[in-house]
């Protein structure tokens, strides 16, 4: 118990720093988003402050209030199980998020085979995270850690880890049937990379939640408390990541050449001009002008890929 109170907030106080730079960045940059997409940064942000204030509270009383009383290692303090709780709402809320995102991706009639599921999963997982979080409360003995690592902890990891698979797997499809349906190229070369982001994203998330589970089945009860510190801190930064590179993409479109696209066909009679000389004349006598085509070209701008995610 010393040992993971000791190294267990060292990676999140870290994280929580990027989340900070992140959130800054996001504001700073006056993005055009809804409201409900800046209210929900605010919310990660308000969630991931009050889980290192937490945190801290941990630490002061277990290394400071606890100092000399070996006894208090025995017991729960409230603001364990509150993490828990604050960590299980900051991974729902990202994860709906990007089930909103997969929702407008999706055509009519498949939106509602794809998302229902995605929504049910994220819900069970925050039913077993919110179980969790109340059995510490309820229960401040140490021992409860070791009763409830495999009928909560085992279950939350698991069922988030496939609502993850779940949610990269329908955004790298339904990203790749929009870039193989576009003949832009700088389309296409944005959509590849929304799809590299979203595997890495879901490779770091699944990395996490497979070291978490592998300490539970160790019987390692204390150290997955430490190693779920860090799971809401990626998913917090995995929201801001995907919102704040969207500029650098567009950066990176705006030196590749647009693409064209003809708009507008019509014919019409090009007028005589004075001083012209008829050059041909039909049978009734009457002179006609030689037809043209007229072609109008106009830029047809590649729609803004970064703005699915």
């Amino acid at each position: 118990m010393p040992c993971v109170i000791l190294s267990g907030p060292y990676f999140p106080s870290r994280l929580y720093g990027v989340t900070t730079l992140q959130s800054y960045v996001y504001y700073l940059n006056d993005s055009e988003d809804a409201l409900t997409i800046k209210f929900l940064v605010a919310i990660v942000w308000i969630l991931d402050t009050l889980h290192i204030l937490f945190m801290s509270h941990a630490l002061y009383y277990y290394l400071i209030t606890g100092y000399g009383v070996p006894t208090s290692f025995e017991y729960i303090v409230w603001s364990l199980p509150a993490m828990v709780l604050v960590n299980a709402i900051v991974i729902s809320a990202v994860q709906c998020f990007f089930a909103h995102q997969i929702y407008h991706l999706c055509r009519p009639r498949v939106r509602w085979w794809v998302t229902p599921p995605i929504m049910l999963s994220i819900v069970v997982e925050l039913g077993f995270g919110m179980e969790t979080a109340v059995l510490q409360f309820v229960n401040h003995e140490v021992s409860i850690v070791t009763q409830i690592t495999f009928y909560a902890v085992t279950p939350v990891m698991t069922i988030m880890g496939l609502a993850e698979v779940v949610i990269t797997m329908s955004l790298c499809i339904l990203l790749y049937d929009r870039g193989s349906g576009s003949a832009l190229p700088r389309t296409k070369r944005l959509l590849n990379t929304l799809i590299i982001y979203a595997v890495n994203r879901c490779l770091l998330i699944l990395l996490a939640a497979a070291a978490i589970l592998a300490v539970v089945l160790a019987a390692q009860d204390m150290w997955f408390l430490a190693l779920s510190l860090v799971i809401g801190k990626l998913y917090a930064n995995s929201l801001l990541a995907s919102l704040n590179s969207r500029e650098h993409l567009r950066s990176q479109g705006t030196g590749s050449p647009p693409d064209l696209c003809v708009c507008v066909v019509h014919f019409a009679n090009l007028p005589k001009l004075p001083g012209d000389i008829e050059s041909f004349k039909n049978k009734t006598g009457r002179v006609d002008a030689p037809e043209a085509a007229v072609i109008d070209v106009t830029i047809d701008p590649a729609p803004d890929s970064t703005m699915m995610l």
